[in-house]
């Protein structure tokens, strides 16, 4: 009888410990989380952040924040279904889509170009090459803007046209070396074109934002004289004052960027990639698998993600006119860290979110 007593006075001990651990890492989670909130406040103040941000694990939002607005001139003000230009986090839907046709037989990764894209004049690339950044083909707007001194507005046909007609030197044969490059992103919404027999922009919305419900999520380029009333303009902190610094050109191009989208759609398109309704399980791992070339990389890179720890952790960046964003998966421990900035967000915001993102691994392991 008196084991028994010790037994349940152990075991009651052992649940006091239990929930008083789960009460300090609450706590510890919810301090985090507001010294987060007030660095984000304290960046906006030296306009250094305007945005929207989102916290969440396993889908469950645990911190949401706007702050700041929507343009230069109006000074409307951000909301979380404000829709920002994800510039190459679109590239997580490009070779999503992609995957899509590839589970469904319709290409194959080691399936060369130019057996969708008829007149591509690199034949030895393929479709594989493009997804991670293996092609070796040069970067098309430092290309076609300092090369060619073209201002004119172009989009994927027409860029088509220029590596056709002109055909610049490749930096590497393919499968040779990694080195990032927005040119192979480019190149796959023309073969996702070939395939579907739709536009880039309508394959996007069959395929993915309306079978999802991603309701703020939708291609904008700089010939669309429409934009949704959820769109948000790029903007740059110069001279004492916000100023204007959007679309140029050069955004007419899709596959590599010009998505628009929401931190709370962004959360559903995590949700869907984890639950497997979008790839499956295998095929999805092959999209987190760091590519291996000779040369070893300074970043690691599968199809349209990056990985940041092999099987734990991916993420994707997006850099462009006006904006920089960043959406962070934590694959194992089911965090995601979402950010979507309008203005300059430079430098001390990445440190930031980089520390958060820290603080946290730290709290869980």
């Amino acid at each position: 009888m008196k084991n028994f007593i010790k037994i349940i006075k152990s075991f009651q001990c052992t649940l006091v410990l239990i929930t008083l651990s789960s009460v300090l890492h609450a706590q510890s989670l919810k301090e985090i989380i507001e010294n987060f909130d007030k660095k984000i406040d304290s960046l906006n103040e030296r306009n250094e952040f305007n945005g929207n941000i989102l916290f969440a694990k396993n889908g469950v939002t645990l911190y949401e924040k706007s702050i700041g607005f929507t343009d230069s001139t109006s000074k409307k003000k951000l909301r979380p279904s404000s829709a920002f230009n994800l510039a190459s986090i679109s590239k997580t839907f490009t070779s999503s889509m992609i995957l899509m046709f590839v589970q469904d037989g319709r290409l194959k990764l080691d399936d060369n170009v130019s057996q969708y894209v008829i007149t591509f004049p690199y034949k030895n690339i393929t479709i594989r090459n493009l997804l991670n950044h293996t092609h070796g083909m040069i970067e098309y707007f430092d290309w076609v803007k300092d090369t060619l001194g073209i201002n004119d507005t172009i989009g994927n046909h027409i860029l088509l046209d220029l590596l056709v007609q002109h055909k610049p030197a490749l930096i590497s044969m393919p499968g040779e070396k990694f080195k990032y490059c927005n040119t192979g992103y480019a190149v796959l919404s023309l073969v996702l074109e070939s395939i579907s027999g739709m536009s880039y922009s309508e394959l996007l919305k069959n395929k993915i934002t309306k079978p999802l419900g991603l309701k703020h999520t939708y291609v904008q380029t700089v010939k669309m004289s429409i934009s949704p009333k959820s769109r948000v303009y790029g903007m740059r902190y110069k001279d004492g004052k916000w100023n204007s610094f959007d679309l140029t050109s050069l955004d007419e191009v899709v596959g590599d960027g010009n998505i628009y989208s929401t931190v709370g759609d962004l959360l559903k398109w995590d949700q869907a990639l984890r639950k497997g309704k979008v790839l499956k399980p295998e095929t999805l791992q092959q999209a987190y698998t760091p590519v291996v070339v000779d040369e070893k990389p300074k970043m690691a890179y599968g199809f349209g993600w990056i990985i940041n720890e092999s099987g734990k952790k991916v993420s994707h960046s997006g850099s462009w006119n006006g904006f920089k964003n960043n959406m962070v998966r934590d694959l194992q421990k089911g965090y995601t860290l979402i950010s979507l900035s309008n203005g300059t967000a430079g430098m001390a915001s990445w440190k930031i979110q980089q520390q958060f993102e820290k603080e946290i691994d730290n709290l869980n392991n």
